[in-house]
């Protein structure tokens, strides 16, 4: 059960107040431990060879957009729990996790199987370079196809574990269990000398560990999940539901991600340096937008059970504040990054004179793409808590693949820019995009959905 309090930012889960700054820390640190050993991993992978962290580059540009089908539920259920607990509906919330953890088990099956044995096509069509690079990527993406399923299954239990106000304890899974896949990397890479493979084989074990730690405390914290409880409810009717958030809500990632993919394709024509420029700004620019991605995710907590217990007022401030916050963090981390380029990819031992040129221009647009950034991850994350999930999509579709995609391969192809090109459209699409998406907010359309009624 929870209720409001006076503060907007605050609210009480199972009899604890949580506010966002609460919630944030431990995102954040989850988040930044996650990017870090993200970091190591190419740090150590760079020492290998060159094709190697291509090779990762790519299977990390499909490996995210393969998670994005069981983040469909996921997302769907935080969202969904928080409102009907906001509501002081506790037994529709129970129905939500069968519901959720059936059909993400199913998708996580699905998506180890096309990961397996589907992923030697997908790599042709995205132009990977033939040779060392396409069998490094082939062989990581096979290996690590069954952890897949481990994923999905860990991020049910993480979105509920979040939903019901324990982020402290999917952050110390997280320091685990990266911590764990930091070792395993050093083991298969310097002392089994596995190269690639080894990589691959720490990140399944590691994902393992992490869904069995993860169900293993949701049952502390939360309790069993009984699936009589959808005797309670239609599950279909449920699941309908589920899929109505979820879909849209993860479409506008999907849509987004797709076209990094087309853009990707592109700039694997560009030659190495470009590529690894590519992957070095990627891993580096997460830094920037690190409290954006964790205060996000701990405003839909705050805006969910706000707009639950039908306090929509106090859910605008939230968002509102969280906005301001964000995009002042993201654009000061940018530029410090900006001006420290020539040491910060200097750190790996691939990045030469050509690849540090490139990143550097690239860096210096990133100082008017994560402006944007920041305010699509905010707005975007508060439209679909509230319920208004479609129009982020819709507005996704439009800009991405006309500006990102279609400018980019303008610039960066037809003109000469290059990958700088591409990297100008994309901010480009980030500006243009959330603008239009504050002035959603502002409007207040998301104010006329409901999703639960309050008792």
């Amino acid at each position: 059960m929870s209720e409001s309090t006076n503060d907007t930012s605050a609210t009480v889960v199972n009899g604890k107040q949580l506010n966002i700054v609460k919630l944030t820390i431990p995102l954040f640190f989850e988040m930044l431990l996650a990017i870090l050993v993200s970091n190591i991993d190419q740090l150590m992978l760079s020492t290998h060879s060159q094709e190697a962290v291509s090779a990762i580059g790519n299977s990390g540009q499909i490996s995210w957009i393969l998670m994005l089908f069981f983040q469909v539920l996921g997302t769907a259920s935080l969202i969904l729990i928080t409102q009907y607990k906001g509501a002081g509906k506790d037994k529709q919330a129970e129905a939500i996790y069968p519901v959720t953890l059936i059909v993400n088990a199913f998708i996580g099956i699905l998506i180890s199987l096309v990961s397996i044995f589907a992923i030697g096509f997908i790599f042709k069509l995205m132009n990977v370079e033939s040779g060392l690079s396409f069998e490094y990527a082939k062989l990581y993406m096979q290996i690590i196809g069954i952890s897949f399923f481990f994923m999905a299954i860990n991020n049910c239990f993480g979105s509920f574990l979040k939903a019901n106000g324990f982020v402290k304890e999917t952050m110390f899974i997280s320091i685990f269990v990266n911590i764990l896949n930091v070792i395993g990397n050093a083991v298969g890479l310097y002392v089994l000398d596995l190269g690639v493979a080894g990589v691959a084989y720490s990140t399944t074990l590691s994902r393992l560990i992490g869904m069995i730690l993860t169900m293993v405390v949701f049952l502390h914290k939360v309790g069993v999940i009984h699936f009589s409880a959808m005797k309670n409810t239609n599950p279909w009717k449920l699941l309908k539901q589920l899929l109505g958030i979820g879909v849209p809500s993860v479409g506008e990632n999907m849509s987004y991600d797709m076209a990094q993919l087309v853009l990707m394709s592109c700039i694997n024509t560009m030659g190495l340096a470009a590529v690894n420029a590519k992957v070095y700004v990627s891993l580096v620019v997460q830094f920037a937008y690190l409290f954006c991605m964790a205060l996000s995710q701990s405003m839909q907590i705050i805006e969910g059970y706000q707009i639950g217990a039908g306090n929509k007022d106090a859910a605008a401030k939230v968002v509102y504040k969280s906005l301001w916050s964000a995009t002042i963090v993201c654009f000061c981390v940018t530029f410090l990054l900006f001006l420290g380029s020539d040491y910060i990819i200097g750190i790996f031992p691939s990045a030469d004179a050509e690849v540090l040129e490139i990143a550097k221009k690239l860096l210096f647009v990133e100082l008017f793409l994560e402006i944007g950034r920041s305010v699509n991850i905010t707005m975007v994350r508060a439209l679909q808590t509230a319920g208004d999930v479609k129009y982020p999509v819709i507005m996704s579709i439009i800009f991405t693949w006309c500006l990102s995609v279609t400018l980019g391969i303008v610039l960066g192809m037809f003109l000469g820019l290059g990958i700088v090109g591409i990297w100008i459209a994309t901010a480009a699409d980030e500006l243009c995009r959330g603008t239009v998406l504050i002035l959603r907010f502002v409007r207040g359309k998301w104010r006329e959905i409901s999703l639960v009624t309050a008792e």
